[in-house]
């Protein structure tokens, strides 16, 4: 399992890290997105609530070299993990997990990066091997090919896909 609560080792770079691309018009991405986002307070309950559980935080980070190349905004987006709540609540922090060699210039994994909650674009909980949240993970996961989907739970150290509420989309 790839997700540590506390003082996440950094992961050395790999030739191919884990990454995909992900088309803006994905209206399935797009939706993922949505749920995230309208439930951040189930996230931050989630954080608040004691217990070895993983709380994690995908973010949109600009490429700059990418957007300068092509004269128009590139964005790759990381997961941070360890994500706490600052005292007055009104932050976050988190560290990154995995950085890709176009963004190493400006992060590393393990460095800790604070946000606000607006900032998110997924989120997760993993509750040893229950994970809730993790909507943009769901899509990618639906999209494998079934007999590819239990290497992709074993690298997430996902056992249990905990059944999402149905949410409402502003």
């Amino acid at each position: 399992m790839f997700w540590k609560r506390k003082k996440p080792e950094p992961v050395k770079t790999q030739e191919e890290p884990l990454f995909r691309n992900i088309r803006a018009d994905d209206q399935e991405m797009r939706l993922a997105h949505a749920m995230a986002a309208n439930t951040v307070g189930d996230f931050v309950e989630h954080i608040r609530r004691p217990g070895e559980h993983t709380c994690a935080a995908k973010l949109r980070f600009r490429d700059p070299h990418l957007s300068e190349e092509l004269g128009e905004d590139r964005f790759l987006f990381m997961w941070l993990t360890a994500v706490e709540l600052s005292s007055d609540a009104n932050e976050l922090s988190g560290a990154f997990f995995e950085v890709p060699k176009e963004m190493l210039e400006w992060h590393s994994p393990g460095q800790r990066l604070y946000f606000e909650r607006g900032d998110i674009f997924d989120w997760f909980v993993n509750d040893a091997g229950s994970l809730y949240g993790g909507f943009t993970l769901r899509v990618t996961r639906s999209q494998l090919p079934v007999d590819e989907r239990a290497v992709f739970d074993e690298y997430t150290g996902v056992k249990h896909w905990v059944t999402c509420p149905t949410t409402e989309i502003s």
